[in-house]
């Protein structure tokens, strides 16, 4: 790849973690020699229509660039771009996961088919874009348009490939959490990330408790549903950019305080949307953006404890 854009497309979307992600899982590959550019562009891209995120993708422009919250400026200006660099380096001569937190299973390789450009753009979409593309638009590597829900798209200079991992890196975190593959889930919501989640955890031989919400998952769909009570629980019923006090597993994130001890110590315990961000983003390189390197990917841990120490970085301006 001589080029790589990289955009994560949705509102509200100036929170994101994902543009520090693909930062540090690019240096974490650079560290190791791959054959990957030294150097990407990141972009956080406010969109409420699909369209608006695709024309990003298109034409890699923004009639104006929102601020990021990470950094208080905008991603493609000078200082933005240095303090991420600057982190991501910083994070990345970190070599082993903290101790404290569990060890996931690598991902495997998934497909090799998508045709190598000089220039890749990769897409991540979040709310509320994951419903609103059409089978007509995109090559489909998995049942993402059966679930009317995409998160990561690929653009192969003729088609857009699509996949969704949010299923995928699910299930590697509850089960590295210590979760059992047969056990009930209960599901708070029914967009797109509740039913890639609840399709991936029953094609484990989970069951499915469809918990009363504002919108509720369907009953019919790839997944198994029961009327008992759950075993543990994921609640999605909540605004973007925003977790729920309900449920172990939380599917968003809130910026944190405190120093990095005191961060590990907490996501140690509370499973919070970093570990699913961190988990379906290696998902997203494993299936889609670059199956080849699946073998040199940092595993879930390094990665998140890569972004706690980059992400306090950031937050202190260091």
């Amino acid at each position: 790849m001589d080029g790589l854009r990289y955009g994560v497309c949705g509102h509200p979307i100036s929170h994101s973690l994902s543009p520090l992600v693909m930062s540090l899982v690019h240096e974490h590959l650079l560290s190791q020699k791959i054959r990957i550019p030294g150097t990407i562009e990141v972009a956080i891209v406010p969109a409420k229509k699909i369209e608006n995120g695709l024309a990003w993708g298109y034409a890699g422009a923004l009639p104006s660039l929102p601020d990021w919250d990470l950094v208080g400026s905008p991603l493609g200006k000078f200082r933005a771009n240095t303090l991420l660099k600057r982190a991501a380096i910083s994070a990345t001569e970190i070599q082993s996961p903290e101790p404290s937190f569990p060890t996931f299973n690598p991902f495997k390789k998934v497909s090799d088919v998508i045709p190598t450009i000089s220039s890749e753009v990769w897409l991540s979409l979040t709310s509320p874009l994951k419903h609103q593309l059409s089978i007509a638009a995109v090559r489909c590597m998995d049942q993402s348009m059966e679930l009317r829900s995409i998160n990561s798209l690929r653009w192969d200079g003729l088609n857009w490939w699509v996949a969704n991992t949010d299923g995928l890196g699910f299930v590697e975190v509850a089960l590295g959490f210590g979760f059992q593959s047969n056990q009930i889930l209960g599901i708070y919501g029914g967009g797109g990330a509740a039913r890639s989640v609840a399709a991936a955890w029953s094609s484990q031989g989970g069951r499915i408790a469809a918990l009363e919400s504002k919108r509720s998952l369907d009953e019919e769909g790839p997944w198994n549903l029961v009327k008992e009570d759950p075993d543990f629980v994921i609640d999605f019923d909540h605004q973007p950019g925003q977790h729920s006090t309900r449920g172990d597993i939380q599917s968003g994130y809130l910026p944190m305080e405190g120093d990095v001890a005191q961060r590990v110590e907490e996501l140690s315990k509370l499973i919070d949307g970093r570990w699913l961000l961190c988990a379906q983003h290696l998902a997203a390189w494993a299936t889609l953006w670059a199956p080849g390197l699946v073998d040199f990917l940092p595993s879930v841990e390094l990665l998140m404890t890569r972004l706690v120490y980059a992400e306090h970085t950031l937050a202190t301006r260091g």
